[in-house]
């Protein structure tokens, strides 16, 4: 008789659209569908993502954060939550209550996971106030991983991301600040192959003896197109395989096989979803004489580029691994 199984229960802090995938909308299908229960806490409520040529809706408020987080102490229910994880949160006095209910969290709660996703930009354009940096800096040491793309990275580690070097080096300063795991989800990197039509994951670990790290790289191509949602549902795929590889793995953790298996996993399911949504956005946005049915830009083909998550159940549950991990000399 098998005994009880460990918790698989997060707490989601981001963004939340009614129409589309990015945020809590991108991150709750494939977490559910991975076997975790997730309660999603929503940092701001709009129609649709800032793409798109208008947006309506409101952004919650530190007091009202609060209000949720201490409804949650009340009852009890914090005990419950296996990991934490937080994207998008876009104001200061939202983002200082985050950081300290995560430092509360985290001392009741040691063994509680928490990722951090420091949503603040991509390709060189902050889109958040400049005054949120510092707080992301300071919460690198309550994070058991963090996230960042790699203008995030450079953000919070003050190197310049460009190749295998700088990126280890970003990672390394980053982990100094306190975090073990720093996975840097995308990077174009000039010192590796084709690097204009390639991506990387640059993961970086520091071991359970804490004297030794380890890095190592991922490789996989960059699919034409702009695709919103693909960092909010990455990082809750690295949360989910990374949990579900430390407990496969529990009492070997003095290597990093389980982190490359779990990124490995991460990095298949989200190449099959950014294929799948290729192919349909492809195939939906061209005539039956194949000629194109709108132009670019368009409201019609941004809806048409919404990440088709439901379509990719079968990927989200049994990702087929191409890309291998490839270890990084320190």
């Amino acid at each position: 008789m098998h005994g009880p199984q460990p918790s698989r229960r997060v707490l989601s802090i981001q963004s939340h659209v009614v129409y589309g995938y990015v945020g809590n909308k991108a991150s709750t299908f494939p977490l559910q569908l991975l076997g975790f229960d997730v309660d999603p806490i929503n940092t701001v409520q709009f129609s649709n993502h800032t793409g798109y040529p208008a947006f309506t809706g409101q952004r919650i408020d530190g007091d009202q954060l609060e209000s949720l987080f201490d409804g949650l102490e009340k009852n009890g229910m914090l005990n419950d939550y296996s990991n934490v994880i937080t994207g998008y949160i876009g104001r200061k006095n939202t983002l200082e209550v985050t950081q300290r209910f995560i430092e509360k969290l985290k001392r009741k709660h040691p063994s509680v996971q928490y990722v951090l996703d420091p949503v603040m930009g991509d390709e060189g354009r902050l889109y958040v106030s400049e005054e949120l940096i510092p707080i992301y800096k300071q919460m690198c040491r309550l994070a058991d991983i963090v996230t960042p793309n790699s203008f995030e990275a450079e953000i919070l580690s003050d190197v310049k991301v460009d190749c295998t070097t700088s990126a280890i080096e970003a990672c390394r300063k980053i982990n100094d600040m306190g975090a073990r795991i720093v996975i840097i989800t995308s990077a174009q990197l000039g010192d590796q192959d084709n690097p204009s039509e390639t991506l990387h994951l640059v993961a970086y670990l520091r071991l359970e003896d804490q004297a030794r790290a380890k890095a190592f790289l991922i490789s996989f191509p960059k699919l034409q197109g702009y695709f919103t949602g693909t960092g909010d549902m990455f990082a809750s795929l690295l949360l989910a395989h990374i949990h579900m590889a430390q407990s496969r793995h529990q009492g070997s953790l003095q290597t990093a096989r389980w982190l490359e298996e779990a990124c490995e996993l991460a990095v298949a399911t989200m190449n099959q979803v950014l294929m799948e949504t290729s192919k349909l956005s492809a195939e939906a946005s061209t005539g039956s004489s194949g000629e194109p049915v709108d132009g670019p830009g368009t409201t019609l083909l941004i809806r048409r580029r919404e990440l088709r998550l439901i379509q990719s159940k079968k990927h989200i549950e049994a990702p087929h691994v191409l890309f291998k991990a490839r270890d990084l000399e320190l």
